[in-house]
C-alpha cells in the first residue's frame, strides 16, 4: 500500500512540473473541433450561396423579361394608333365617296343631311384617336351615325337593329374603339349595297367572360352574285373595304398582343334552303369595367 501511494504522489508530481503537455493536448483537441466545425460549415456556406446566386438570377431574370413586356406593349400600343391611322383615312375615304354621289344626284338636300352626320363623325373619330378605350356607348352612337350615313347613301334600302346585353349598359363599359365599324362597313359595301329594298341588319352584343361577343348579321347579297349595284366611286371603292378587312386583321392581332387576350372573329353565309341568303359575324373583343 505505501509503494501504491509513492506511484500517485510521483505522478501528481509529474503533472504539476509538466502542465505544457496536458495544456498541449486540449489545443490540440481545440484546433480538431474547430476544423471539423469549419469543414462541417463548407457545404451550408457553399449551399445558401448558391440558393442566394439562384435567387439573384431569376430576379434578374424576371426584370429583364419584365423590361421586354413593356417594351413589346409599348410596340403594340404604337403599332395600334398607326394602324388606327391607317383605318381613319379609308372610312373618311368612303363616307367622301357618298357625298360625291349625292352631288352627282344633284341632291342637295340629302348632301347637307349627309355632310352634317359626317361631321358628327369625324369628331367623334378626331377625339376618340388617342384613346386606347373609349366608353361602349359612345362607339355605339358612332356606329349609328355610320349606319345612318350609309342608309342615307342607299336611299333607306335598309333597316338595322343594335341590341346590347343589359349588363353593358353602363358607362364604365370600355372597348377599343373602331372595331365593330369595319365589319358593319364591310357587311353594307359587300352584302346590303347589292340586295336593294327590304335590307336588315342585327348587331347584338352580350357579355362572354372578360370578353363581347358582337353579331352582326345581314340579309344583303354578296358581290359576286349577278345583279350587284352599280359602283358610282372613280377609284374602286369596293376594293378599298377589302383593305379595311386587312387592317382589322393587324389590328385584332395587335390588340392581342395588348390586352393578353384572345380577340377574333369568325365570318360565314347565312344559308336558306341550302342558299346563301346573308353574311353571319361573331366578333370577340375585349372590354373594361
Amino acid at each position: 500500500m505505501d509503494g501504491d501511494f509513492r506511484l500517485l504522489f510521483w505522478n501528481v508530481f509529474l503533472d504539476v512540473l509538466s502542465p505544457s503537455g496536458n495544456n498541449s493536448s486540449l489545443e490540440t483537441q481545440d484546433r480538431q473541433i474547430r476544423a471539423t466545425v469549419l469543414l462541417a460549415l463548407v457545404p451550408v456556406v457553399v449551399a445558401f450561396s448558391f440558393i442566394i446566386f439562384i435567387f439573384y438570377r431569376k430576379k434578374r431574370e424576371a426584370f429583364f423579361k419584365q423590361t421586354e413586356a413593356e417594351l413589346k406593349l409599348s410596340i403594340a400600343e404604337v403599332e395600334i394608333k398607326a394602324l388606327r391611322a391607317q383605318i381613319t383615312p379609308h372610312f373618311i375615304f368612303n363616307c367622301l365617296n357618298s357625298i360625291h354621289h349625292f352631288m352627282h344626284r344633284n341632291d342637295i338636300a340629302l348632301a347637307g343631311e349627309y355632310l352634317v352626320k359626317f361631321s358628327q363623325l369625324i369628331r367623334h373619330v378626331l377625339e376618340t384617336s388617342s384613346s386606347k378605350m373609349i366608353p361602349l356607348d359612345d362607339e355605339l352612337t358612332a356606329l349609328r351615325l355610320y349606319i345612318q350615313l350609309e342608309q342615307l347613301r342607299l336611299n333607306n334600302s335598309f333597316e338595322f337593329t343594335i341590341v346590347t346585353d343589359p349588363i353593358l349598359q353602363s358607362d364604365d363599359v370600355q372597348v377599343p374603339s373602331m372595331l365593330i365599324q369595319p365589319f358593319v362597313e364591310n357587311a353594307i359595301w359587300h352584302g346590303l349595297n347589292n340586295r336593294g329594298a327590304g335590307g336588315k341588319m342585327l348587331i347584338s352584343l352580350t357579355p362572354v367572360h372578360n370578353m363581347i361577343k358582337c353579331v352582326i348579321e345581314d340579309n344583303g347579297h354578296s358581290s359576286s352574285h349577278e345583279g350587284a349595284a352599280e359602283s358610282f366611286d372613280l377609284s374602286h371603292t369596293i376594293k378599298k373595304t377589302s383593305l379595311g378587312m386587312t387592317l382589322i386583321h393587324d389590328r385584332l392581332a395587335m390588340v392581342n398582343t395588348l390586352y393578353r387576350v384572345n380577340a377574333g372573329f369568325v365570318m360565314e353565309d347565312i344559308l336558306e334552303h341550302g342558299e346563301p341568303s346573308g353574311k353571319r359575324v361573331e366578333l370577340l373583343i375585349p372590354f373594361e369595367a
